[in-house]
């Protein structure tokens, strides 16, 4: 679970993050972005005046003490194609006492380091991406999909033909393939939590969840004639 960020300070260096330190800035959080590159920096001090950005090494644990990371609540380090330095970033950090450590992974490998080294979350976008693409791919009425960690997953999906005209009770998910019917909105409706008697139409969206495993085998990913 993600602790409560009172005065976040959050590490940049690259790859998007100025859309992380973005939202979080306008989330109210105290932003103090770090890289390299001076021209980035006055780029997006620029676009985003909330946030307070350096231009400096973030692998150089000197350099994290004179801006002061260690009375940081929490850092993201999402730096792009250099592993050593996201390694060097990520265990400056820890040792400097960060309490909670995000770091973006290019690899498995790089993913058992960060590990290893300490790091409370571990994202591997390009990894997720590609499932999300195969699932879609798999499947055009799945429209998003969510890992909640482990082996536990959600996705949204419009109701699989096989399942039209039946309720929630005909249907037993729960029992026969191990699935859990979140949320239902129906076509051109709001969403609801469904009960047992709800009968889904064309054109339902469901909000699945369940084990991998049990989604990636049930009709939301297989639909008819595919």
């Amino acid at each position: 679970m993600f602790p409560r960020l009172s005065a976040p300070r959050l590490i940049v260096l690259a790859f998007a993050a100025h859309i992380l330190a973005g939202t979080l800035s306008s989330l109210g959080y105290d932003v103090l972005g770090i890289d390299p590159d001076g021209e980035l920096v006055q780029e997006l001090s620029g676009e985003f005046p909330r946030a307070n950005f350096v231009s400096a090494d973030a692998t150089d644990e000197s350099t994290l003490r004179d801006l002061n990371v260690e009375q940081a609540d929490g850092a993201a380090v999402v730096i792009g194609e250099d592993i050593e330095a996201s390694i060097l970033a990520t265990a400056n950090l820890k040792e400097l006492g960060v309490p909670f450590v995000v770091a973006r992974a290019m690899s498995k490998l790089h993913a058992r380091v960060l590990r290893k080294i300490g790091a409370d979350r571990i994202i591997e976008p390009e990894r997720d991406m590609g499932e999300q693409v195969a699932r879609t791919m798999a499947s055009p009425a799945v429209m998003d999909y969510v890992e909640l960690g482990g082996d536990e997953a959600l996705i949204e999906a419009e109701v699989p033909e096989e399942w039209v005209g039946k309720s929630l009770t005909e249907l037993q998910l729960s029992r026969e393939s191990g699935l859990t019917v979140l949320a239902i909105k129906p076509k051109g409706g709001s969403g609801t939590i469904p009960s047992g008697d709800t009968v889904l139409h064309e054109g339902d969206v469901l909000v699945v969840g369940g084990t991998k495993k049990n989604l990636d085998r049930s009709e939301l990913l297989h639909p008819k004639g595919r």
